[in-house]
């Protein structure tokens, strides 16, 4: 994690600061990997690096190496790319000769080579629905394959790379007993009844006001309450609050303080284990994060795998800016949405907020973790898990992050 930190320090450099998709605005950027064990950046560029990048590379700190590699696309031609597919913003259906349910686009990312598109897809069974396993034969399933690619390749112009993929699941949650100054990471029993997380406590750049954050699949109106305990009021979700296509929504605490600590640790911990918030951070491909939902608690270790990716949720809405973080381990669980991605600052004295979850992928067996005692829910774990880039929130709503 220290060389993370030296590593992303130069990214920064190169990239203005910038966040994952608005790395697009820079002329010929691709991608740019980082690699912590080796203390290496990959630049994927399309044509020649200008003067400002060069000077980077040329004075980079001792122990940092760097190389360009050439890229077939920029981002931004990527990007001009994938808006073909998303017609007002939401992932394109289409028609299908091979089964007679309609193709869904479930997701579209630039590929981090910048070879292409990647491009995930499903039969369209409606909202929320899918199936639960392939229904398609081998042979059956590779002409479908074949069939999206071809489409695909005919509406962007450019060459995509296609797999077969569900839609995403919404991750639907002591963390099980917050209380005010509210923390990222606790459980929240929403005005539904269901289970999700908290993830960072933010202030109103337009009036100062206070808020914390949770999922807006997790309900995007009523008031919100910890799961344990007293069930003690947490905060109202209010629309000038909220987005759906960025998946977050300010829960509004009225007098209560929001806070500046996330919660670490398992999550049946009973010690109120946590870490304050250090400030914020873009992600790069290569990066270690770690997440930290109230139903499946703290996992560390996971690698982003792709950054600037637009998803459908189960809930049908298209997020266009999500990253996703993998683990040979469990990454996440159900009822961990809205919980807070981070990683290491500071000797990991704090953590640096990298974004909210969103979705989860790659279902996995829980093995020795169970939450049944504790949510009264069959466990449900993942390898995979697709989060809103905190960047990306901040700026989209207006909000700073609190820090301690």
């Amino acid at each position: 994690m220290s060389n993370q930190e030296k590593l992303d320090k130069v990214v920064d450099q190169i990239t203005g600061g910038r966040s994952e998709s608005d790395r697009a605005e820079i002329p010929g950027f691709t991608e740019v990997e980082v690699d912590p064990a080796h203390m290496h950046i990959r630049l994927h560029w399309k044509g020649a690096v200008p003067a400002s990048v060069a000077a980077v590379l040329a004075k980079l700190p001792a122990g940092i190496s760097a190389e360009v590699v050439p890229a077939k696309y920029s981002k931004a031609e990527l990007h001009a790319a994938r808006d073909k597919l998303m017609p007002n913003g939401k992932q394109n259906d289409l028609a299908s000769k091979v089964t007679p349910a309609a193709t869904r686009i479930t997701s579209i990312a630039p590929a981090v080579d910048g070879s292409g598109l990647d491009v995930t897809y499903d039969e369209d069974r409606g909202q929320g629905k899918f199936d639960a396993r392939d229904s398609l034969s081998s042979a059956t399933r590779q002409d479908k394959t074949r069939e999206v690619q071809a489409t695909t390749e005919g509406i962007t112009g450019v060459d995509t790379h296609v797999r077969y993929q569900l839609l995403s699941i919404d991750a639907s949650a002591t963390r099980e007993a917050d209380a005010a100054p509210w923390q990222g990471g606790a459980g929240l029993k929403t005005f539904a009844g269901t289970i999700c997380s908290t993830g960072f406590a933010v202030t109103r750049k337009s009036d100062g006001k206070k808020l914390v954050t949770t999922a807006y699949h997790c309900g995007d109106k009523g008031n919100f309450y910890t799961w344990g305990g007293s069930q003690a009021f947490v905060g109202t979700a209010m629309s000038e609050n909220e987005s759906a296509t960025d998946d977050v929504t300010g829960l509004d605490p009225g007098s209560s303080p929001s806070g500046n600590r996330v919660y670490d640790g398992p999550w049946n911990a009973t010690n109120g284990y946590s870490k304050p918030v250090s400030g914020w951070g873009s992600n790069n491909v290569g990066d270690q994060v770690c997440t930290s939902g109230a139903n499946s608690g703290a996992h560390c270790g996971l690698s982003i795998r792709q950054t600037d990716i637009s998803v459908t949720g189960e809930n049908g809405i298209t997020r266009p800016d999500v990253d996703f973080a993998y683990s040979n381990g469990i990454a996440a669980g159900n009822g961990d949405s809205g919980g807070p991605v981070f990683t290491g600052s500071n000797g990991w004295t704090k953590d640096q907020a990298r974004g909210v979850i969103t979705a989860l992928d790659n279902t996995m067996d829980c093995g020795g973790f169970t939450t049944a005692d504790a949510w009264q829910r069959k466990p449900w774990c993942f390898h995979g898990v697709y989060y809103v880039p905190i960047g990306i929130i901040l700026h989209d709503k207006g909000w700073t992050i609190n820090t301690g």
